[in-house]
């Protein structure tokens, strides 16, 4: 089993074991999943590492030695979450995109993050905090860098196509926290999509 260094200068944000052993990779799964669990309870503030070893059920010095404290535990969901949305991305770009419009693109991204935030537990509580939390905020460059591939199919301008997926991942994030707010009134989404319409540069259909 790899152990991450323990330094000064190692990052805190970091898990300190990097588990390669299946039993240990089960139960980081199982902490990152009572940590989830507690999202949806709790919310960010309100959780602690005491709280989260005991409803995990195990010793708290057993969770020190997978993570030095409660935020690198919510980065492990939050790394968690940007895979999860890595792999969303992905199954739109690897669909059949023939024939759709810069605007059905936009839609489609836009619904597919709505469901997201609707259906992943943790997700909405640990987002809506992101930004406290720099670590957090590197995901929606992460994120952005994938929707950027996805529109590169329009042959965008590399520059334009970067600042567009930006765009398109920050102002998404925004309206969607408002929508959650106000318990999923799609009234918001649907005027989000007609203004991301009168934003954003027509392209063409795709061949």
């Amino acid at each position: 089993m790899q152990i991450v260094n323990r330094e000064k200068n190692a990052d805190p944000l970091n898990p300190r074991k990097e588990p390669s052993r299946k039993r240990s990779i089960n139960r980081v799964q199982r902490i990152l999943d009572v940590v989830v669990g507690l999202l949806e309870k709790n919310g960010v503030e309100a959780i602690t590492t005491n709280m989260i070893a005991a409803e995990a059920s195990i010793p708290i010095g057993s969770l020190y030695q997978y993570f030095p404290n409660k935020h690198a535990v919510l980065n492990a969901v939050g790394q968690r979450h940007l895979e999860r949305i890595n792999s969303m991305l992905s199954e739109i770009f690897q669909s059949d995109l023939t024939g759709k419009s810069w605007e059905d693109l936009v839609d489609l991204v836009i619904d597919s993050f709505a469901n997201f935030y609707l259906t992943e537990p943790g997700f909405a509580p640990l987002w809506s905090s992101m930004k406290q939390d720099f670590k957090l905020q590197e995901n929606n460059l992460k994120i952005s860098e994938n929707v950027s591939t996805i529109l590169s199919q329009f042959n965008v301008n590399l520059a334009e196509n970067r600042i567009i997926s930006k765009i398109i991942v920050e102002v998404t994030d925004a309206i969607l926290n408002l929508w959650i707010r106000e318990q999923n009134n799609h009234r918001i989404k649907d005027h989000f999509k007609i203004l991301s319409d009168s934003i954003l540069p027509r392209r063409t259909k795709l061949p």
